[in-house]
């Protein structure tokens, strides 16, 4: 379906969310934090980034800014459990906001939704020396 970014440093709520974003039939690429997130996001070719906003080693607002400046930039699913989540979903401009304890299929199918509309960008280097493509 789609190729989905989730930035989750839990690795038990990582495992959970990330397996059933694969039994959705989604690509799933993992970060722990904001910055591994930018550098994967910045290779393209991302549909959705599902982030949880509680874990602070993320850094959800400076992912947000980082994401929103890119051309064709995807759409954000913010999941969390903290009181502040519904404001930083509003503040950050999320696509979605899913509350914790949330089912993973409630945000697989979220997903799903969302990567119907989305249609990425792929970007490849045909030049070791030259600047990177944008193809799509």
């Amino acid at each position: 379906m789609g190729s989905i970014l989730l930035v989750e440093s839990d690795l038990d709520s990582r495992d959970q969310l990330g397996a059933a974003l694969v039994a959705a039939g989604h690509e799933v690429v993992l970060a722990n934090a904001w910055r591994d997130a930018f550098l994967r996001l910045s290779e393209g070719g991302i549909d959705v980034v599902v982030i949880d906003a509680y874990d602070q080693r993320v850094g959800v607002v400076e992912l947000a800014k980082s994401i929103e400046a890119m051309p064709e930039s995807p759409p954000v699913v913010l999941v969390s459990g903290s009181p502040h989540a519904p404001e930083i979903s509003a503040r950050i401009g999320a696509a979605m906001f899913l509350a914790k304890p949330c089912e993973p299929d409630e945000l697989a199918a979220a997903v799903t939704t969302l990567a119907r509309t989305h249609h990425p960008v792929q970007t490849f280097d045909d030049e070791p020396t030259g600047p990177a493509q944008r193809f799509g």
